[in-house]
């Protein structure tokens, strides 16, 4: 059973770096609201716990199955069904755990900043791997032009 280290790399992924850091109570929050769709999203796609905790040692998505990605993306609702990205559902959900305004604002500038992946083309349809790679790639390259 996957311990909470994988979910500290989701969030890591998300947006967390050491400027948004997260009050524990935050960090748990999340872990404890993202948990069961971690756990059916790894065991969907044959993610393990060391393919986690190698990706968050890199801060990197680039070793993680984009399928995985978007399967848990749909089933937290930041992807609808249709396999883009729902910026609205995305930022309520932050908001009902997240109180770090800076944690927020760059929530905030990743859904305005980010929402145009469900522009681009994608080869896999509704399926969403292809868009939650750009989803990553988009929230990454945020981070680097925010820490700037």
């Amino acid at each position: 059973m996957f311990r909470f280290g994988v979910l500290s790399f989701v969030v890591l992924l998300f947006c967390m770096e050491s400027s948004y850091a997260l009050s524990s109570e935050e960090e748990l929050s999340i872990k404890e609201a993202l948990h069961p769709f971690v756990v059916e999203c790894a065991e969907e796609y044959g993610m393990t716990e060391e393919m986690f905790e190698e990706a968050k040692k890199k801060g990197s998505a680039e070793d993680i199955d984009p399928c995985f990605m978007s399967c848990f993306l749909k089933k937290t609702g930041f992807f609808d069904d249709s396999g883009k990205f729902d910026a609205e559902k995305s930022i309520s959900f932050a908001k009902e755990h997240i109180t770090s305004e800076s944690a927020i604002k760059f929530l905030e500038a990743g859904a305005g900043e980010c929402v145009k992946i469900n522009d681009e083309d994608v080869s896999d349809g509704e399926n969403g791997c292809d868009r939650a790679k750009l989803l990553f790639d988009c929230l990454t390259e945020l981070k680097k032009k925010m820490s700037e």
